[in-house]
């Protein structure tokens, strides 16, 4: 119970710095409060805790942040606007899926709604890699894209197992645009 006190605070603390600027005020929406590099780093850090804690409601609680700090890194990449919508489409499904799966609702149920966020993820990373001049993110994203795109079509006859490759890159995809994302 200590662990989901602690998430639900270190959560509230986060969205609550997100939002609003040190004096109280609502956030301007020109003006970045949290850098990208941190932006990118966080959810490589709380996946290194979802593979620690595999499993359980704890991991499937970060699973869920973990995809809600995407929010706040979709607007800050240069994509046509139905490219971001796509963004935020895959993370509203895969946050649906994720608290579908904390209520023990059936895998046979939500992971095909999971898949189907997975190809609009597939859409918004390639196109955000349209926009970049860095080649490692340009083509490790065009791989990933690819890769869940794909699976998501053939996700109900290959084994789940296809899905880490994608899944732990697209972490370290995040992590790198912090640090070498350059719109072209």
């Amino acid at each position: 119970m200590a662990k989901y006190l602690m998430f639900g605070i270190i959560a509230l603390v986060f969205i609550g710095i997100c939002l609003l600027n040190w004096k109280g005020y609502p956030f301007d929406t020109h003006k970045e409060y949290v850098s990208l590099k941190v932006l990118g780093v966080i959810p490589a850090i709380m996946f290194i805790f979802i593979l620690l804690d595999s499993g359980t409601k704890f991991s499937g609680a970060l699973g869920v942040a973990y995809h809600l700090i995407i929010f706040f890194i979709i607007p800050r990449l240069k994509a046509p606007t139905w490219a971001k919508a796509a963004g935020y489409g895959w993370i509203t499904l895969d946050v649906a899926c994720g608290i579908m799966t904390l209520a023990n609702v059936a895998a046979s149920i939500a992971m095909p709604i999971r898949l189907g966020g997975h190809v609009l993820c597939a859409i918004w990373i390639i196109t955000v890699c349209l926009f970049t001049k860095n080649k490692a993110l340009k083509y490790m994203g065009f791989f990933i894209g690819a890769w869940l795109g794909t699976y998501s079509f053939f996700g109900g006859v290959l084994p789940m197992t296809y899905l880490l490759v994608p899944g732990a890159l697209v972490v370290v995809w995040l992590a790198l645009l912090g640090f070498l994302y350059q719109e072209s």
